[in-house]
């Protein structure tokens, strides 16, 4: 190898260094606590040295939001060789709720945090593979529509109709708000009643049985 690819490969390690003690930081302390200052000291680096790689604590954010959704995508690779759309979205929406209540951190960091979407409004980076997830969901939606023979539906307003559904559940579980409506949901990812909504939904958009 030569110097230049050791160079690189040597920054590289230390740019997924900084975002690992990141998350480390904010599991054990929350995201408020999280400071560049805390980083450096975790890494036993300079706060300057980070400044050489992320810009601000809302970029560290936005590119650990960004591998979160490259871990959500990861978790739906099995699910995009189903043949039916119908069956498609409902497996989508089963693997979406699964990784949100056992990825709970991840989960709000992706989709509940502001500091991300400073960094995308400031310097307008794109969603990235998040963006892609939800295409995908309406082009599936698409496919659907025809399937079911549904054609006074709009495939990206369906789109967020489903994703709003499965944040919903999502966001009520990992708060054990849906205690609530049973006891028995104490343990989110446990809670018979999120597969059961997701089903119902199915049932009354498709007239999915599963």
């Amino acid at each position: 190898m030569g110097l230049a690819e050791r160079k690189e490969r040597e920054k590289n390690e230390l740019r997924e260094l900084i975002l690992m003690k990141a998350r480390e930081i904010i599991i054990r302390e929350g995201q408020n606590k999280l400071s560049i200052r805390k980083i450096a000291a975790e890494i036993e680096y300079s706060p300057a040295t980070i400044y050489l790689y992320f810009q601000d604590k809302d970029e560290i954010l936005y590119q650990m939001m960004q591998k979160g959704f490259e871990l959500m995508a990861t978790s739906m690779e099995d699910i995009y060789h189903e043949s039916s759309p119908t069956k498609r979205i409902f497996l989508i929406g089963k693997a979406y709720i699964r990784f949100g209540v056992e990825n709970q951190d991840w989960y709000e960091l992706m989709f509940n945090a502001v500091s991300p979407m400073n960094h995308i409004e400031r310097c307008k980076s794109e969603w990235g593979p998040g963006i892609a997830i939800f295409e995908y969901l309406v082009s599936t939606c698409s496919e659907a529509i025809s399937e079911n023979k549904l054609t006074t539906l709009d495939a990206r307003i369906l789109a967020l109709q489903l994703w709003s559904t499965v944040h919903g559940l999502v966001c009520l579980a990992n708060t054990l708000r849906l205690t609530i409506v049973d006891a028995n949901c104490e343990q989110g990812k446990e809670c018979d009643l999120l597969d059961k909504t997701l089903e119902n939904s199915m049932l009354s958009l498709f007239n999915y049985i599963v």
